[in-house]
């Protein structure tokens, strides 16, 4: 059993035993507990959560910070938290979720269903919701398309042909099944681009329905367990269609997102973590010392020009080649200065959004000025300056072997600081320019029966994806500066978008039925170009799973709340979701909102605590070339370098591994006959008898 902890929300007497008494009130139910804790919110509803914070500050602080220890409290017991009143204190006992208990079952499959309950709760909760509701039924309701009227739903093939043409081919010999069946799946690629004047040349509807591809893609994600929410950075979003098939049906949906800037799973397999793991990288003569330095080098410098530097006037090129211990005081300062005015200008801040088509005419150079920027640059200058002064004593450059061996010395006292400060260096590049996350990635009925999911997930190592995810972000047509990047510059800066690795992790912490097996040796399937594989991240001959920490189990109006919270407090707003800001902006918006809503004489749980939620998933990694290490870390990456199979090729080697033996299964050809568009319909369609009261319950709260 973990450690108790207690928290004690700053709330006078009063509004403390208002709370303890909704606890005791509902002892006997947890859904009871949650419901009367988020009756108690009216500050926030589902038509002003798009309001800025500042017009909710006319409500005075204590009801502020009351409704928001109300919805924090109720997200806590909803994600399995153990929270009770304390008999010492007006405060709450509470526990974080013990993974290893949360979920139990007599199999992997009782396991999984748990946590897909857990997981339904919010997705229902959206689903459910007028907006959500009103979205599925424009999307299902026919419009004439030509001569005919054809909806979403003309897009989920049909379950019951599919069995009948499977029970057909499966008495024929094995090549000529296979062969008919590269006939019946015909994988296609579709981007997914938005709506957005950059991309009025491009197919931005579906040619069989008129239905926006976006819409399309947003559709079939509702299907999911999980809720669907949009996340920063770049999204790029694919439909797989069988082109084979009436209307091009939807085989499945994937999403590539940013990977994540910390992912200590994934960078222990890339083997960059930190100089520890590089060090025993070239002592078991993995990768040459020499190039370690060559590329950090490199980096060094890249990174050190990639940074504005002439309006510092106190810097010269002589100290930027050989800078000293005052030079390095001096822009530490410089950063504690444009810090303490960025805090004086978040209040005056108007908000700012920047299109995606008019990026091009952002003034870079005085977005660099801005006490945001110059901070950033003032403390990375810094760092990057104090690195290569040590690289500069033990003669990096040189004399590789031996300055690396005088920095990895433990009387160098900060060598390996120096050292993993560069490959972090050389990380982020990689991470915006070769890595991805798939965050989104599965088949849709009726083909998740027939194993589409595996089917997804190995067309990301296709050829197409790479080609369509280097057309949408480097193409001379989409090609757009990097907002931070070039703001830190004070010119337009261009990533290069060359895919190399992409990360993800299972839907469940227990045995993934999706990427489990997935690996396809070019030895095996001779038509491959490459190996595919899906590997699962171990350590110590353990799975290497996701540490069960962030913000998904916070519901909207807590986030909401606690931003006004700081708003009231602080006199501003400390995260504005603007880019150069820093990473997470949810997480770090309710880590500074929970920091004032704590009374932190009288509680000893630590902030980092609320984070702890009861999912922790498996790690995957797919590489597109076996030296990744070497790959990654190359100053040049030639995108003609590597090689890939293409759809065509994958769906043959998918068909053979799995299609062909599924079709023989009697159980399979009998489910799929109820697979198709109603049982789709159904999933999204909560009870009818209750649905007209809600629609019109919800619409006095929403308007037409």
């Amino acid at each position: 059993m973990l450690k108790p902890l207690k928290f004690v929300p700053r709330l006078s007497i009063h509004k403390l035993r208002l709370l303890r008494k909704i606890f005791v009130d509902n002892l006997s139910s947890k859904e009871n507990l949650i419901n009367s804790l988020r009756e108690q919110i009216d500050i926030v509803n589902p038509s002003n959560m798009g309001d800025h914070v500042k017009t909710f500050c006319h409500h005075n602080a204590e009801k502020i910070r009351f409704q928001a220890a109300c919805s924090l409290i109720a997200d806590l017991v909803e994600a399995r938290w153990n929270v009770s009143i304390s008999l010492e204190d007006m405060g709450f006992v509470i526990a974080k979720p013990e993974y290893d208990k949360t979920f139990q079952g007599n199999s992997t499959d009782e396991i999984k269903d748990q946590m897909r309950k857990v997981q339904l709760i919010n997705r229902n909760k959206q689903v459910e919701s007028y907006e959500v509701q009103h979205f599925i039924e424009r999307m299902e309701r026919p419009k004439s398309v030509g001569n005919e009227k054809k909806s979403i739903l003309n897009l989920i093939d049909n379950g019951k042909e599919l069995s009948e043409i499977f029970k057909d081919i499966s008495s024929l010999e094995s090549q000529k099944k296979i062969s008919l069946l590269e006939k019946i799946i015909q994988p296609e690629i579709v981007v997914c681009f938005p709506d957005d004047p950059l991309f009025k040349e491009e197919e931005l509807k579906c040619p069989y329905t008129g239905l926006r591809l976006t819409d399309i893609w947003k559709y079939f994600r509702l299907t999911w367990s999980s809720e669907y929410k949009t996340v920063p950075g770049k999204s790029f979003p694919l439909l797989i269609r069988n082109a084979a098939r009436p209307n091009k049906p939807i085989i499945g949906i994937a999403m590539l997102r940013s990977a994540a800037l910390a992912d200590q799973a994934r960078d222990d397999a890339i083997g960059w973590t930190d100089e520890k793991i590089i060090r025993d990288r070239i002592y078991k003569k993995e990768i040459k010392v020499e190039f370690v330095v060559e590329s950090m080098l490199k980096s060094l410098e890249e990174q050190i020009n990639s940074l504005r530097k002439d309006d510092i006037d106190f810097l010269n090129s002589e100290l930027i080649k050989f800078p000293n211990n005052e030079v390095i005081v001096r822009l530490n300062d410089l950063y504690q200065e444009n810090l303490e005015k960025r805090h004086r200008d978040l209040d005056n801040e108007k908000d700012e959004t920047y299109k995606t088509h008019n990026l091009e005419n952002i003034d870079f150079a005085r977005e660099s000025e801005k006490s945001l920027f110059k901070k950033k640059r003032a403390i990375k200058l810094a760092r990057l300056l104090e690195t290569r002064k040590y690289f500069n004593e033990v003669n990096l450059k040189e004399n590789p072997s031996r300055g690396y061996a005088s920095l990895i010395h433990p009387k160098n006292k900060k060598g390996n600081e120096m050292i993993s400060r560069v490959l972090r260096e050389i990380r982020m590049k990689a991470l915006a320019e070769n890595i991805m996350d798939v965050s989104v990635c599965g088949s849709v009925a009726p083909y998740s029966e027939l194993i589409g999911g595996k089917l997804i997930a190995t067309l990301m190592a296709s050829t197409e994806v790479r080609e369509c995810f280097r057309t949408r972000y480097n193409s001379k047509k989409y090609k757009k500066p990097a907002i931070i990047a070039s703001s830190n510059k004070g010119e337009p800066v261009y990533r290069d978008a060359n895919l190399m690795c992409l990360t993800t992790t299972s839907l469940y912490g227990v045995s993934s039925s999706q990427y489990n097996r997935i690996k396809f040796l070019k030895k095996d399937y001779p038509y491959l170009k490459n190996d595919i594989i899906w590997q699962e991240v171990h350590k110590d001959n353990k799975s290497q799973k996701t540490k069960g920490q962030g913000v998904y189990h916070f519901h909207n109006y807590t986030n909401k709340l606690l931003s006004i919270l700081t708003r009231k407090t602080l006199g501003r707003v400390e995260v504005n979701y603007k880019f150069g800001e820093g990473t997470s902006p949810k997480l770090r918006n309710i880590r500074k909102g929970i920091e004032l809503l704590k009374d932190k004489k009288k509680s000893n749980i630590q902030i980092d605590d609320f984070f702890a939620h009861n999912i922790k998933r498996k790690n995957y990694i797919m590489f597109y070339k076996n030296d990744i290490l070497n790959s990654l870390m190359k100053f040049s990456k030639p995108y003609n370098s590597i090689e890939t199979a293409n759809v065509k090729e994958i769906t043959k080697a998918w068909i053979n591994r799995w299609l062909i033996k599924r079709i023989k299964r009697e159980e399979t050809l009998k489910k799929l006959i109820s697979l198709g568009p109603e049982y789709i319909h159904n999933q999204l369609f909560f009870d009818k008898d209750n649905k007209k009261n809600n629609l019109k319950k919800l619409k006095t709260i929403y308007g037409n």
